[in-house]
């Protein structure tokens, strides 16, 4: 998966004339550094010993070990292939010919072992729940600059729907606020689909638009602020029926009789730690039931991936949950056609292909997973965390 999505990148940037800041071999020199070397070690010596029968452990935690040591013995023989190869084209004993042949098999073997090593970073990198998960929920705000923030909110809005629909996953609106004058001033959306959570995740931040207005001269700077929370597969697991309080009130606002005479608005609180969310947009008051019990469960469930967040002390460049939130990760510049991702240093022509849910959305999308998987593999290596 990484080697493709490294070959998207590497061909929209020649398509687009961009920097070549492509993923470079940071997974590799990590692997290859005396921790990484270190790591490998240890789960080598691990994996001895439960087969000698000296020690015990899951199997799970076995297999592990086994995947790793495996993808390891591979990437061993093939850099003894470079060390036999290089000692032929340094050797002036050799027929030229000899060690052209030579350079030509080092130039081919250099390109298997940087495959060999990402294929051993994505196994020593355990998949998580949350990079599994097939359910989340985008919840967007307009920021600073009034209706021009409010009309960036709603082309948000558009390209995250469109990007659902190029992937094939649901998109079902909980909320949106809409703006008579056009635009979004605030929406709440449920996405679910094939690890729709591990796609979106790095979406969430403080977005920043500058640009012109139609009716203005001078460059405005407005932005948007992105939430995405993880939603549990089965919301009765985190947020059991017994666990909350439900209250009925009437609903306010446009929506008829049905909306303004009958209490079909709702108010849950969560006993445990006083988090209430409230929900009337639905003209059913068990349809609202149903949308608090899901918003309830993706605040819980984003707690949970805070507190487990904080335990981990690491260099990492992308921030994910409640921290992300206040982080300015993105620029929409439309004088110089370019969207800027501040985490990774990414810039990216043409900023209209890119709200249309192009593929260089999909590129960027791809870089932050792997830079994800380079802070995460970085971390596991430089605490030599074996189990």
């Amino acid at each position: 998966m990484i080697l493709r999505h490294r070959q998207l990148l590497l061909r929209l940037f020649r398509q687009y004339n961009l920097p070549q800041c492509a993923p470079s071999s940071s997974s590799s020199s990590l692997l290859t550094s005396e921790n990484g070397e270190k790591f490998l070690k240890s789960v080598t010596d691990r994996l001895a010993e439960c087969q000698a029968g000296n020690s015990s452990a899951a199997p799970e935690q076995i297999s592990y070990w086994e995947s790793i040591a495996k993808q390891s013995r591979i990437v061993s023989d093939t850099r003894s292939e470079l060390t036999q190869l290089q000692s032929i084209v340094n050797d002036p004993k050799e027929a030229e010919e000899m060690r052209k042949l030579a350079e030509t098999d080092i130039e081919s073997l250099r390109e298997t072992l940087e495959t060999e090593l990402e294929e051993l970073a994505s196994r020593v990198v355990p998949l998580t729940n949350l990079d599994v998960l097939s359910k989340c929920q985008i919840e967007l705000s307009s920021g600073a600059g009034g209706q021009e923030a409010m009309l960036f909110t709603g082309e948000l809005l558009d390209m995250y729907q469109k990007l659902a629909a190029v992937n094939s996953w649901k998109w079902d609106p909980l909320q949106v606020d809409n703006v008579p004058l056009g635009g979004v001033r605030s929406a709440l959306i449920a996405v679910s689909g094939e690890n729709v959570y591990a796609k979106m995740r790095f979406e969430a931040g403080v977005h920043r638009v500058q640009r012109v207005p139609v009716n203005d001269s001078r460059m405005h700077t407005s932005t948007a602020s992105i939430s995405v929370l993880p939603e549990p597969e089965e919301v009765s697991v985190v947020v059991p029926s017994d666990s909350v309080k439900i209250e009925a009130m009437r609903a306010s606002g446009p929506g008829g009789q049905n909306v303004n005479k009958r209490s079909t608005a709702v108010r849950m609180t969560h006993k445990e730690t006083g988090i209430a969310v409230h929900c009337m947009d639905e003209r059913f008051q068990h349809l609202n039931i149903q949308i608090a019990y899901k918003r309830l469960a993706a605040i819980l469930m984003q707690r949970q991936v805070d507190a487990m967040l904080e335990k981990i002390v690491s260099k990492r460049k992308l921030q994910v949950g409640s921290k992300a939130r206040a982080e300015k990760i993105r620029t929409y510049n439309f004088q110089h056609d370019k969207v800027t991702d501040h985490r990774i240093q990414m810039s990216i022509t043409g900023v209209n292909e890119f709200l249309s849910a192009g593929e260089t959305l999909q590129a960027m999308i791809d870089r932050l997973q792997e830079q994800h998987m380079e802070d995460r593999l970085d971390h596991i290596i430089e605490n030599c965390i074996v189990e």
